[in-house]
Formats: structure tokens, C-alpha cells, sequence
């Protein structure tokens, strides 16, 4: 009777050490796909607010409106761009420009653009960043010439932890060239994104307090028989 205890118990103590193994193989292993969401501001030879409220700048007839953005990776990839609208807030891009056909240099300025993340949360370091961006070109009232904005391309890598979750990403922004008369959109993209669960500390405890609980009354059958 007393080795039959004993072998059940064994039994057990093995196969909780198994799930607590599995269970922590599974947490650090298993990659997943990240959901963002946020919105941008802009601000031309100065700093940006920080809204996610329809807000937009003006230079010389370069005109910026701002976006809110949101979307899941694939495959670790997200991207943001497209669909200018102007005069009206954007959507699932990083702010549009639009230019005006008016005389005009911009030699010397420059464009501010906040990106504030809204999800995922904890970001490490703060949840908004400004990225600069130089202003080159001559735009005449004939509707020649034009801008480029070109910001610094290099990706940032971000970190973020909450709730049992935790991850990273790289951020990147593109340059962009516009023509009088043209609305374009800020264009950016999501890589190398995953996050993973990890192991909430008052459940493994748990189950590591049952696995010694579970040896010692083992150990006394032993003894016993």
C-alpha cells in the first residue's frame, strides 16, 4: 500500500515538474505578433504639442496636419503611410503635408514630429519621442520647384513591459518629397517587433511550493515502509 502512495506521488512530483518546465519553455520561446496604436503632432522650427486632437502647422505655405495610427505586425512588420488628406486629421499614417504654390525657401528649417504610442503599454523610457527632420527646397508662385523633408532614418529600438507581458520593437521613419500643389503623407514602419508572456511570480511560487510539499510527503512514506 505505502509503495503504491509512494509511486503516485512520484508520479505527480514528475508530472507537475514537467507543466512548470513546459510552462516556462513556453513563456520565454513563444513570440507574438504586437498591437499599436497612438497619434502624432507636428511642429515646424519648434517643439510639437502632444494631442491626439486635430492639430496642424504651417510654413511658407507648407501646411502639416496631424494622425492617429493603429495596427497589428505580421511576421514582426507594421507599416504606417499612405491615404493624404488635407486639412482634416489622418488615418493609419504619420501626418500629411501639403504645399502651396506660393513663393517660398526653406533652406535652414526644420520640422519637429511627436510620436506618441498609446499601445502596447510600459514603454520603457516614455510612451512619446520627436524626431527631427531638415526642410530643403524653393517653391515658386508658378507652381515649380518643391520640399523634402528628410529625418534621420536610422530605427530606434524600443522596450516596453506590463501586465506579465514584455517585448520590444524597432521605429523607423522615411524621408518624404512633395511638389506644389500635393498632399503626401509621413511614412514610417514597425520591424522586429515580438512580446511574450512571462511567468506571473505568486503562481510559479505556488507551484514550486506544491512540488517541495509534494517530495516531502514522499520522502515520510519512504521512511515509513
Amino acid at each position: 500500500m505505502g509503495a503504491s502512495i509512494i509511486s503516485i506521488l512520484k508520479t505527480a512530483t514528475m508530472g507537475l515538474a514537467v507543466v512548470a518546465l513546459m510552462a516556462l519553455s513556453h513563456s520565454t520561446a513563444k513570440a507574438d505578433e504586437v498591437t499599436f496604436a497612438g497619434y502624432t503632432n507636428g511642429a515646424f522650427n519648434g517643439a510639437p504639442p502632444n494631442s491626439n486632437a486635430f492639430q496642424s502647422a504651417t510654413l511658407n505655405g507648407l501646411t502639416y496636419v496631424n494622425a492617429t495610427f493603429s495596427g497589428t505586425t505580421a511576421g514582426g512588420f507594421l507599416a504606417f503611410g499612405g491615404n493624404p488628406l488635407a486639412g482634416v486629421q489622418n488615418v493609419d499614417n504619420l501626418g500629411a503635408f501639403t504645399l502651396a504654390a506660393t513663393n517660398a525657401a526653406y533652406s535652414g528649417n526644420t520640422f519637429n514630429l511627436r510620436v506618441t504610442f498609446t499601445l502596447p503599454s510600459g514603454i520603457n523610457g516614455g510612451d512619446t519621442s520627436v524626431y527631427a527632420a531638415t526642410l530643403t527646397g524653393t517653391v515658386t508662385s508658378t507652381g515649380n520647384g518643391g520640399v523634402t523633408i528628410a529625418f534621420n532614418n536610422a530605427p530606434v529600438l524600443f522596450t516596453f513591459s506590463s501586465g506579465g507581458v514584455s517585448g520590444s520593437f524597432f521605429f523607423s521613419l522615411n524621408n518624404l518629397s512633395i511638389n506644389p500643389g500635393q498632399t503626401a503623407s509621413i511614412t514610417g514602419q514597425i520591424t522586429s517587433a515580438q512580446q511574450s508572456s512571462v511567468p506571473e511570480p505568486a503562481g510559479m511560487l505556488l507551484l514550486g511550493s506544491g512540488l517541495v510539499g509534494l517530495a516531502g510527503v514522499a520522502r515520510r512514506y519512504r521512511r515509513r515502509s
